[in-house]
């Protein structure tokens, strides 16, 4: 039987809990849970809990966690896309998609030609973009929250780069290879990251100061993507390379 998923940003350490805010509203006046009426929480840390309304009180409610499990439904490969913003609510959908794909994580970032600039602002979008990404995992059964870091400068990211088995740098330059021969190549990668630029692409300066540290120029067919669909697909092929 299908169960509504709701959020808790904490990992219960007793058998009776108090919802309020958000969700508890969501539950109580939207989903119009009742005394008695069975749940599922999840704390994005991989914990899911079966729980049962015992109380409500105005706009909070008391649950009653009845069993308490961790459920693995995340890819095993980790995933890091770093992307300049796009305009408008491109980014919105942007995050939305590779929280349901299960990207670890997502660097915003602000490169030479980005249009969209959110440096004076970083913690405000980031709360705001934390909220996509759950309503992502409560859809998509993830028990996982997608990381959002605040954002970055490129220089800033490419000292990281050493961090992760493979760097990618999504581009439309000529030397640049497919992505499917790149794979091929790093076939035992376990922690990816791929750094995708604004619509008007990096500028050399920056070209070459990713492939000095590491990063292999990448692309993903003959068509120039937007922000957020090389994002999308990227990270499915990615997803499609390493799974099973």
């Amino acid at each position: 039987m299908h169960q509504d998923r709701f959020y808790i940003s904490y990992t219960p350490t007793t058998p009776e809990i108090w919802l309020n805010g958000k969700e508890a509203h969501h539950i109580l006046h939207v989903k119009r849970a009742k005394l008695g009426s069975k749940i599922m929480l999840f704390d994005g840390k991989g914990f899911e809990y079966i729980a049962n309304i015992t109380e409500i009180l105005d706009d909070k409610l008391k649950v009653s966690i009845e069993q308490s499990k961790t459920v693995d439904r995340e890819a095993h490969i980790d995933i890091t896309i770093a992307f300049s913003v796009p305009k408008g609510k491109l980014v919105n959908f942007l995050i939305q998609k590779c929280a349901e794909l299960g990207v670890k994580t997502l660097i915003p970032l602000h490169c030479d030609r980005s249009v969209v600039d959110i440096r004076s602002k970083s913690d405000e979008k980031t709360e705001k973009w934390n909220k996509v990404v759950i309503e992502a995992s409560k859809q998509c059964k993830r028990n996982y929250i997608t990381k959002i870091e605040n954002v970055m400068l490129f220089d800033g990211l490419i000292k990281t780069i050493c961090n992760y088995d493979l760097s990618l740098i999504a581009c439309t330059e000529s030397h640049a290879k497919t992505l499917k021969s790149v794979l091929n190549e790093h076939l035992s990668a376990k922690k990816i990251i791929c750094i995708i630029g604004s619509e008007g692409g990096f500028t050399h300066r920056e070209l070459e100061m990713a492939e000095k540290a590491g990063c292999v120029p990448i692309n993903v067919g003959p068509s120039t993507l937007r922000i957020e669909t090389a994002a999308i697909v990227i990270s499915s092929m990615l997803l499609y390379a390493y799974s099973g």
